[in-house]
């Protein structure tokens, strides 16, 4: 242990100052996981660029895979780059308030993802069982944008009230306290 202190893993048992992984191991970690933010936030980037691009995408079938796009660019731009340090090192170091920011949009865009997947699902479906009146639809965007809105709705709905007010509820904090901070307390009383 330094002098500092050791760090906190995910298991909650100590480890040494350099995290829970050794340096080359979390090198290569980091790079990987570069490479997977990298390809998420561009995969879905080019896939809104097209969507904004070209007008003929602009089917109500299509505003679900932007729909999907977006929340799949949030988790690449977004959640993935907060959870590398903390994955890296084994400790939440970016304060309390970054945390349950994290947290929640974490939750809101993995659930808006999955969403939006049965979402087109059922798209898809009612596109194959009922084509005549589906074509009918096809130019009502407003349809499409209140699914799209009920989507994330819904998502926030089902995390979103209990992470922002676990703390209240439980009457605990979100995540323990650094070990060494613990131990420097009790050195203290």
């Amino acid at each position: 242990m330094g002098r500092d202190g050791p760090w906190l893993n995910l298991s909650g048992s100590a480890c040494a100052e350099g995290g829970p992984f050794p340096a080359g191991t979390a090198a290569l970690l980091a790079a990987l996981m570069g490479l997977l933010v990298l390809a998420t936030v561009l995969g879905n980037a080019l896939v809104i660029l097209a969507f904004v691009v070209d007008r003929s995408l602009r089917t109500q079938g299509n505003f679900f895979f932007l729909n999907l796009a977006v929340a799949d660019l949030l988790v690449g731009g977004f959640c993935i780059p907060l959870y590398i340090p903390y994955v890296l090192t084994g400790e939440w170091r970016l304060g309390r308030g970054l945390c349950k920011l994290w947290l929640v949009v974490d939750y809101l865009v993995c659930t808006a993802s999955v969403f939006n997947i049965v979402l087109i699902s059922f798209d898809r479906f009612i596109c194959v069982t009922r084509a005549v009146s589906y074509r009918a639809q096809q130019g009502m965007t407003r349809n499409a944008v209140l699914k799209m809105m009920t989507v994330w709705i819904a998502a926030f709905l089902l995390y979103g009230p209990a992470i922002l007010s676990w703390e209240h509820i439980a009457q605990k904090r979100c995540f323990p306290p650094p070990l060494w901070l613990s131990q420097t307390r009790h050195d203290q009383g």
